[in-house]
């Protein structure tokens, strides 16, 4: 009868050594699916970031497409109120209150005639002018004034901007309506009085030299600006009547924005309002750092670009 040999069970030592390396293989395995999913999570948050990025360049590039190239500014640097003039390509890392003003392009659009079956405009940008009288054989005036109320109250009337009132790349903040010494007059003219299909009253000259060439229907200015975190529109202010965007209300149109600022190279070209400018709009957003914490340091932030043709 064969006796059985007695086998060894495993030693305190070697069990140990086998939990030490389980231990060590799940946490390898734990860090690896940590990471895999942290990964997950800043490529989602990336995307997201990157398409609310361009949904705002998407939505402020059509009120820039109406804008006047000439009247756009920079505004309040950091809080310091005043005006910095036109954007260049220089000081982007400074956030900028940028503003406008834009033509009202309802009336270049047109109204619909039933008898002609077609739109027909009541605005053209080609006039002439005798005194202060305005005039347009291509416009029709009281089709414009019974939609947009051009000579409504004195405090919300339109004005008429004239294109070439300054040479270009010069005194912007007057065009703007910003020069706290009132040098506008020879840009900026308020409708006083619809005299008919293609006559306007205005409040003095629009042109020292009695001939306006192209001008513009006004409406409204724009400004937006970035303010802790926030990315707003402010609209409906009229800086020939002596108001700031900062009587109007806000609108937000994003939050977890760091900077936002426009870029135009005059390096390349030469600004000329006749035919247009070509501006580069950019926009940062927070991005995320190691901790997956939300992050406005330079380099974590995402920003993207969108070029914006200014037509007028």
């Amino acid at each position: 009868m064969k006796v059985l040999k007695n086998h060894k069970a495993f030693t305190m030592i070697e069990v140990l050594f086998v939990i030490v390396i389980l231990g060590i293989v799940g946490g390898l395995a734990l860090e690896a699916v940590r990471q895999y999913y942290n990964g997950i999570y800043q490529t989602g948050e990336y995307t997201k970031r990157v398409a609310e990025a361009d949904h705002i360049l998407e939505q402020i590039s059509k009120y820039f497409e109406n804008g006047i190239s000439s009247s756009i500014i920079r505004l309040d640097e950091n809080e310091a109120t005043g005006c910095y003039g036109i954007p260049t390509d220089s000081d982007t890392d400074k956030d900028y209150t940028i503003a406008f003003v834009a033509v009202d392009t309802d009336g270049l659009r047109g109204i619909w005639n039933p008898s002609l079956n077609r739109l027909v405009p009541t605005w053209t940008s080609d006039v002439s002018s005798i005194g202060n009288t305005l005039i347009s054989l291509d416009a029709n005036f009281t089709a414009l004034d019974n939609m947009r109320d051009l000579d409504d109250v004195v405090a919300d009337r339109a004005a008429i901007f004239r294109s070439e009132g300054i040479a270009e790349g010069s005194n912007e903040c007057g065009r703007f309506g910003w020069d706290t010494n009132g040098n506008t007059n020879d840009v900026y003219r308020v409708i006083t009085k619809v005299n008919g299909d293609h006559n306007l009253t205005l409040d003095g000259m629009l042109s020292v030299n009695g001939n306006a060439n192209r001008a513009y229907v006004l409406r409204t200015a724009y400004a937006f600006r970035v303010k802790d975190g926030n990315f707003s529109m402010y609209s409906n202010f009229q800086p020939w009547n002596n108001e700031r965007y900062s009587d109007s209300t806000p609108h937000l149109l994003g939050n977890k924005v760091t900077h936002f600022t426009i870029l135009y190279d005059s390096s390349n070209t030469t600004m000329n309002s006749n035919i247009g400018n070509i501006y580069t709009l950019k926009i940062c957003m927070e991005g995320l750092d190691e901790n997956l914490s939300d992050s406005n340091l330079a380099k974590n932030q995402i920003c993207r670009e969108r070029m914006v043709h200014v037509r007028y």
